[in-house]
């Protein structure tokens, strides 16, 4: 698809799919004002958030730049201050050698007919001064960096406390697949890009940006018009990259290219994690399409940035380049009028060879400053994706919190939206009881809304419509550490610390004694597994320890849950990744869980839920039907067929299957 002619592409080669896109919205702008699409490159996260989840127009106005870093320094914006400040000083300290120089061949061009007639003394005293102003230079950078690298490793502590402070506070259901990996990223890359900068470029930049400006000053003293030759190219590469950065399209590829590079560094983990997969299907690179997809739409955006930006760039090095003829320009222009100034030749001589000593040298500093500039874009961009996280709203806390009457649970017309108030419904008027002390089974097929419940019973979201309550509170009015106390859950995927199997179970209660942590390990069925273990409970899992089988992993969860000894419990698929023996183990853990406590089992599996007191229905987020096992085999005919389909699931073996595919 071309864009519409009435757009003229700044290219004639389409090179990404970014760019492709900017073409064809800036051939057909949206009408309505504000209603633009999301920035090249980025491609959408595909997520629909609640308008109150930190977006844009609702987050708060922040700083930007060194401005936003300082903010982020908290105590130690000192340590950021006096390094650039050390930095800019060591940019005059570096400069000064050349004013005394020049103050040197002064003299000896004065007097080159009678070197004896020269102060030796006036002479001897420049030349310490250049070697101070040398060992000046060395001693503030040292400090500067110094100081750099310990403000970047405090801004790196900071930062990472704020971020893990806030995700302590931010609903449980921020914490989505997608959201899992922004968050990764912005802890580990984001976080370091920031500190790479503070740490090894800030005082760079610092030098770059006032050594220029310290050179010029002096110059301008010496002579203006001179001076004022080797500013006019530097004022015109600005100009020049300025224009050219500055574009839509400019703004739009690099944008592209940044959003491209961090979508491709993902996919590389996500590829690399799985090349087991292909390594066993004897797959190439086709395997993992999304990966090359991705490759390629990252090295068009590099393209689509290198030829845009290729002749700004261009005009703007040969602005810089320009520098000495420029100022050899204007030598020629000035030097009619040396005499007529009262300045002899000889004196000229030595002006002249300080301006081509210093415009010479000054490329170095003003291309380091634009490559500064760019770097700082990126951190900015940083700097922005760790607000987003920061500016999150936390989960609600009452004024005045309630507390639960007992242990039972309720949904009152409950609706609710992954996508807000007016997004399709997970749940549509859903209403339900769970008596204190009771078992409920929760089935139903994939996508029905049963972890749809579980998460609004923990509150990891609040529901659109209606009321969840536990306790006859609703949980809205509960603090969350009331409703964390009042609520334990096995997750269907479970999570291990890479510490020791006592560590694990002890997230459960960490004040627990040796002897609960002992009796829930019995409690669970455990015990056989910590048995074997090495260093018993003390044998450290995970990287560098020993790895757990899923059905194993998921008897240590429930040890968790035992030794928080909760009186409300959700089950989500606990036996989902266990064999027929830890099955049986967990089953067993499962009656001992059960006693005295108000138990909710999500379960596709169905003799997991048989004997449960209740078994509630869910179809296509609604309470298709609720009763005991048996009434619900006669009278619901979606649960029959959920039966018959797990009996013929147990009842196949593989001697059948091979005989049907002869067949």
């Amino acid at each position: 698809m071309k864009a519409k002619t009435a757009v003229r592409p700044a290219l004639s080669t389409v090179f990404s799919k970014a760019q492709r896109a900017f073409y064809e919205r800036a051939a057909d702008p949206p009408s309505v004002p504000g209603a633009g699409a999301s920035s090249p490159g980025a491609g959408g996260s595909g997520r629909d958030a609640a308008p109150a989840a930190g977006t844009p127009s609702a987050r708060p106005k922040r700083k930007q730049g060194l401005a936003r870093l300082m903010e982020l320094a908290g105590r130690k914006r000192g340590l950021l201050v006096g390094a650039v400040a050390l930095a800019v000083a060591a940019s005059a300290a570096r400069f000064s050698p050349f004013i005394l120089v020049y103050f040197m061949m002064d003299q000896v061009v004065m007097h080159f007919h009678d070197l004896a007639s020269i102060d030796w003394r006036f002479m001897a005293a420049l030349a310490a001064g250049a070697l101070a102003a040398a060992a000046v230079y060395g001693v503030a950078m040292y400090l500067s960096t110094m100081l750099a690298h310990t403000a970047a490793f405090n801004i790196l502590y900071e930062v990472r406390v704020q971020l893990m402070g806030k995700l302590a506070r931010v609903p449980s259901g921020f914490f989505s697949d997608v959201r899992q990996g922004e968050v990764k990223k912005v802890m580990s890359a984001d976080v370091e890009q920031i500190e790479g900068f503070v740490a090894h470029h800030l005082a760079d930049a610092a030098s770059a940006a006032s050594l220029p400006l310290v050179a010029i000053a002096c110059l301008l003293a010496v002579d203006w018009r001179l001076a004022l030759a080797l500013v006019i190219p530097i004022v015109a590469a600005f100009i020049l990259m300025g224009r050219a950065l500055a574009t839509p399209e400019g703004a739009a590829c690099q944008a592209a290219m940044r959003a491209s590079g961090e979508t491709l560094e993902g996919t590389t983990v996500e590829y690399v994690h799985g090349m087991s997969v292909v390594k066993v299907f004897n797959r190439s690179l086709s395997a993992f399409r999304r990966f090359e997809a991705d490759a390629r739409e990252y090295v068009g955006n590099i393209k689509w940035a290198t030829y845009f930006n290729a002749s700004g760039m261009g005009r703007m090095y040969a602005a810089i380049g320009a520098q000495m003829l420029c100022l050899l320009v204007a030598v020629l222009l000035v030097l009619p009028g040396v005499s007529a100034d009262g300045q002899s030749y000889a004196r000229f001589v030595s002006t002249v060879l300080l301006f081509f000593l210093v415009g010479a040298g000054m490329k170095e500093p003003v291309l380091q400053m634009i490559t500064q500039t760019v770097t700082m874009s990126g951190v900015n961009a940083a700097v922005e994706r760790i607000d987003e996280i920061l500016d999150y709203p936390d989960l609600a806390e009452p004024a005045e919190p309630r507390e639960p009457q007992d242990a039972s649970v309720e949904f009152s017309q409950v609706s609710f939206s992954y996508a807000g108030p007016d997004g399709p419904r997970a749940l549509d008027d859903v209403s339900f009881r769970l008596p204190s002390g009771s078992v409920t089974g929760l089935v139903g097929p994939s996508g029905g809304g049963k972890s749809t419940i579980a998460a609004l019973i923990l509150r990891f979201f609040d529901a659109d419509e209606g009321a969840v309550r536990v306790g006859g509170v609703d949980v809205r009015e509960l603090s969350s550490q009331r409703l964390s106390d009042t609520v334990s859950f096995v997750f269907q995927d479970t999570f291990l610390l890479a510490d020791t199997l006592e560590a694990n179970i002890r997230m459960g209660n960490e004040v627990a004694t040796r002897d609960e942590v002992l009796a829930a390990v019995r409690a669970a069925c455990i015990d056989d597994v910590v048995a074997r273990l090495p260093e018993g409970l003390d044998t450290r899992i995970g990287p560098g320890g020993t790895y757990l089988s899923g059905g194993e992993a998921q008897r240590v969860a429930i040890a968790r849950v035992f030794l928080k000894d909760a009186p409300i419990v959700v089950l989500d698929e606990a036996t989902a990744y266990a064999d027929a023996e830890n099955e049986g183990r967990i089953q067993q853990a499962f009656a001992r869980l059960a006693r005295d406590k108000t138990v909710l089992i999500i379960a596709h599996r169905l003799k997991t839920v048989e004997a449960a007191d209740r078994i509630l229905v869910m179809d296509e987020g609604r309470l298709a039907a609720q009763g005991p096992h048996d009434a619900l085999v006669r009278k619901n005919a979606l649960y029959r067929r959920m039966v018959e389909a797990n009996e013929r699931r147990d009842a196949w073996d593989m001697a059948a299957g091979k005989e049907d595919r002869r067949g």
